[in-house]
Formats: C-alpha cells, structure tokens, sequence
C-alpha cells in the first residue's frame, strides 16, 4: 500500500512541475491512479515504449488538467459494447444503454458507473487520459469489469482505448483482456502492442443475459509485469 501511495503521491507533485517533463513524454491526467498503476504494469513494454511511464512507473500529469465530466454516463450512453462479442451472429446493440433491459440498475459515479442486470455486473471507469497515438489530441484508457453481483472476485476485465471521441457511438480498442478468478490473473488476450482492431475473447449471448466465458485453467498464466511482445502499427507510436 505504501508503495502505490508514494507512488500517486510522486505523480502529484511531478504535475507541479509539468513544464519541466522530459521531451518525449506524454502527460496522463489519471483519474483512477490505482487503476492506472494496474494497466501500467500490465502493459509496461508498451507503456514504456511511449514514454507514459518512466522505468519506475511514475509519470507527468499535465499542469492544467482538463478532466471529462460525467464520464461514467458517457461510457453507458455511448460506449459500443461490440468489443464484448467479436463475431457474434446475434445483433448486439449500439451502447450499453441500449442493453439495459427494464430491471437493471445503473449507478452513476463521476468517472465510473456500475450496471447491475439480473445477476451480471458491468463496471465501466474511465481510468485515465492521455494522448495514446501521439496524434496530439486526448484519447481515453478504460477499464470494463465484467462478471457476476454474488462472485465479485471473479470477473473479466478489459482494457481498453477510445482515439475518436467525437463520434455518437464510442468504439473502443481492445488493448489487453484478463481473467480474474480470486487471486489468479490470466492474460487472455494482448494486443496492446500489436494491431488494435477487436479482442478475439469473446462472452456469449444468451438472448438478452450475456454469460462470462469462465477461464481456463490449461491457459498459460503470465506475471502482468511481463507485458506483451511490441509490433509497430498507426496505433502504437
């Protein structure tokens, strides 16, 4: 605990001092810094490459930091759920608006918001800003939990980016997919530093429910400080 403070704490101060930041360094205005620390350390070659993150996994926040209002509801009301079913047969609605059906609850937080649907839980974060594809204009890194209200810890999690927020419909890259299951972290899909196109892990459908994949135990576990191998795309500079 000490550690992940000191290291927030380090990201404070080093946003006093933005100007003076290395010239190669993106600025991150992380809103979770815990979530941030967690999708950095998971993604560290890819992270280090952009010069996000130093070798100690601290980074610059931008002096004036311009932080999205209400972006837990924009993630419900414009966030494309596609990402979820890749090759799905079955039509899969615009937004995760579009998915609730009349008994789901949605609790909204300013950057986050939980969805309860039946016994399925759906926990949407806008974990950071940053410019991830050095276009010079500010993409989202977020964080979609997906698994059950009565097994908290058991969950998919996906990372993922948005780099055209100027659309009605947000359709997010799929950067990295894991499984949780307790204390167990299985990396079940790294695209991070490869094409960013669509995760090939994929939920099934089961006519309005949606049911998680459980995981699978002959998978390969791998640290999350391994990261993944890098491969140059537009999307990865």
């Amino acid at each position: 605990m000490k550690k992940r403070y000191a290291g927030l704490t380090l990201a404070v101060c080093l946003s006093l001092f933005a100007g003076c930041a290395p010239q190669n360094c993106r600025m991150v205005e992380a809103l979770d810094g815990g979530q941030f620390v967690a999708m950095s350390r998971a993604m560290r070659p890819v992270m280090l490459k952009k010069n996000m993150v130093d070798k100690n996994g601290d980074w610059y926040s931008p002096m004036f930091p311009s932080r999205p209002s209400d972006a837990g509801k924009t993630l419900v009301d414009r966030l494309s759920p596609a990402f979820r079913f890749p090759g799905s047969r079955l039509a899969v609605a615009p937004t995760f608006r579009a998915m609730l059906t009349p008994d789901a609850k949605v609790k909204l937080e300013d950057n986050r918001a939980v969805i309860d649907q039946g016994m399925s839980r759906v926990t949407l974060e806008l974990v950071a800003v940053t410019d991830w594809n050095n276009d010079g204009v500010d993409d989202w890194l977020v964080n979609c939990r997906v698994g059950y209200a009565d097994t908290p810890q058991r969950f998919r999690e996906y990372y993922l980016v948005v780099i055209d927020l100027t659309t009605p419909v947000l359709k997010p890259y799929v950067l990295m997919v894991l499984d949780h299951v307790y204390s167990r972290v299985t990396v079940r899909n790294d695209a991070s530093g490869g094409e960013l196109a669509e995760t090939n892990v994929m939920e099934f459908m089961q006519g309005q429910s949606t049911m998680t994949e459980a995981a699978d135990s002959r998978t390969v576990h791998r640290k999350l400080e391994e990261g993944s191998s890098l491969k140059q795309t537009s999307l990865s500079h």
